[in-house]
Order: structure tokens, then sequence, then C-alpha cells
């Protein structure tokens, strides 16, 4: 097999995508549980999930620009499509179902249990979304405007953006925190926010399901954004956006991962709730006289 001059270039960019999901998953195994001072067993290294999730996110950032790179320069190919994959499955199936089981090694029992199956349910999940978008993928861009059910990216983003916020308040460092900690106590903004590891095997479990389903369509914002024209006004409020995300990315990240996640499903169920009742057909009509008052199919006479 031979690859075309200028392919290697959004290989190298799919293998940083893998790299950082392999990375992910290294920093993970580091962690370990240790007896803490008072006799309880603690995290040795708990900013070790922190920087897991950072390299799912940065994965994210090459897997943006792998496929775009890749038709750009005419050299989409099913080997490109089959490593993208490959790599995805990694850093956006794997990597963040390990984070999940991770995060919740202080639990035991039937917890254990669930968070297993759960997070079991959305790497089973991820590996299914991203074999079905094989399948029926084209290489056209036209045909990238839109997933059928949430893609792996975001639905990784949704739990690494939570870990980095969680650990984010945990370690309680930063400037605007401990400005914030003048007018509400350290342990009340804390304890606000100590339930994100227990609520992570729920939200995997929820991805799992939502990632292969085919009733729900989600945008592709970066299709969206890239190829498409825009005005002077969107330029300069997607630059103020990307400034105010960096300054505040611990809390915005979640924000914008939790929304996508969450607009789609809303706006189908508000359509729904709007959307005004079929109209009754009128008496003496066909569909009036075979219509029971119940709504059922009434007996015909031959």
């Amino acid at each position: 097999m031979r690859i075309r001059a200028g392919g290697f270039i959004p290989n190298l960019c799919t293998l940083g995508n893998g790299v950082c999901g392999f990375a992910a998953i290294v920093k993970l195994l580091k962690v370990q549980l240790v007896q803490g001072p008072g006799g309880a067993i603690t995290f040795d290294r708990p900013e070790l999930f922190a920087e897991a999730a950072a390299f799912i996110l940065w994965g994210m950032v090459f897997d943006v620009f792998d496929g775009k790179l890749a038709r750009r320069f005419g050299n989409a190919s099913d080997l490109g499509a089959q490593l993208d994959s490959l790599c995805d499955l990694t850093t956006f199936g794997l990597a963040p179902a390990l984070l999940v089981v991770r995060l919740n090694m202080l639990s035991d029992g039937l917890w254990q249990k669930i968070v297993w199956f759960f997070s079991l349910a959305y790497f089973v999940g991820a590996a299914l979304r991203l074999a079905r978008f094989n399948a029926e993928n084209e290489p056209d861009e036209s045909a990238h405007l839109c997933f059928k059910g949430l893609p792996s990216p975001a639905a990784a983003g949704c739990v690494a953006s939570l870990v980095i916020f969680h650990q984010y308040i945990m370690a309680f460092q930063e400037r605007e925190l401990q400005w914030l900690g003048t007018i509400v106590s350290k342990e009340a903004v804390q304890g606000a926010f100590s339930w994100i590891p227990s609520a992570l095997p729920a939200l995997v479990l929820a991805l799992g399901y939502t990632m292969v389903s085919t009733h729900l369509k989600y945008t592709h914002v970066a299709t969206q954004i890239f190829h498409r024209r825009q005005s002077f006004e969107f330029l300069v409020t997607l630059t103020f956006g990307i400034i105010l995300a960096w300054v505040v990315r611990e809390v915005i990240l979640p924000v914008i991962f939790i929304g996508y996640l969450a607009y789609t499903p809303l706006r189908g169920l508000l359509r729904k709730i709007g959307r005004p009742p079929p109209p009754t057909p009128p008496e003496g009509t066909l569909e009036g006289e075979h219509t029971s008052a119940e709504g059922l199919p009434s007996r015909v006479s031959d």
C-alpha cells in the first residue's frame, strides 16, 4: 500500500489524536490509592485526573483537523478513515471510560460494579458509533454537516470537562476561587460540587445511548464555522468567546459540552410540545365514519 503525496500529514494528525489517548490512559494508571493522615483511603495524586482529561481534550483538537486536511488536499482514503476510528476509540472511548472507573476507585461493593457496567456501556456505545460512522461515511464535505447521534469527541468532552472542573474546585488554588472564598467558604463551594464523580457513571450511560441514537441529529460545529461565509460580527464574537473560554476554561468548557449535549434533545422536545395536534376529520367523511370516538378504527359492515 502506497500513501499519496501529502497523505502523511493528515495521518500524522490522526496519530496525534491516538497519542493523546494513550497519554491519558498512562496518566490514569499512575493514580493509586493511599491511606491519608486520618486513616481514610484517598488518591495519592488526584491532579493526574485533570491531566488525563486535558489529554482527551487535546485529542479533540487533532481530531478536528485531520479529516479537514485530508479532504482539503484530496487525500481522504479508507486507510485514513480506519486509522481515525481506531484513534477515536482510544481517546474518546477507552480513555473516558477508564477515567470514570478510576475516579470512582474509592467506592467498593455494588456501586463499583455499577460504575464498571455503565463505563462499559459507554465504551460499547462509542465502538458502535464509530463502526456505524465508518460504514456510512462519505468523503464529500456535504455529508459532514450533521451527525447521526452524539459524536464521540463531544461525549468524551462532556466527561473530561467535568473532571477538569471538579479538580479545579477541589484544588481551590486559582485567584478567582480564592476571591470567591472571601464570600463563600471553601468547604461550601467544594461540597456543592463533590457529587460530580458519583454522577459521572450515570452520565456515561446516557452518553453511550446518545452516541448510537438514530433519532438525534447533532450539528457539525467545525463544518458550520469553517466552511460557510461568516460575517465580521461573527468573527468578533468568536474571537472574544475563545479568549473568554481560555481565561476561565475550567468553567466554560463544561457549559459548552453539556449545552451541546442537551441542545438537540431539548429542541426536539420543545417542538413536540409546541406542535399543534392533528386536525380531527369532519363528520361525514370517510375518515370520520371509520373512526370511533376513542380514536380506534370502528367495525365496517360488509
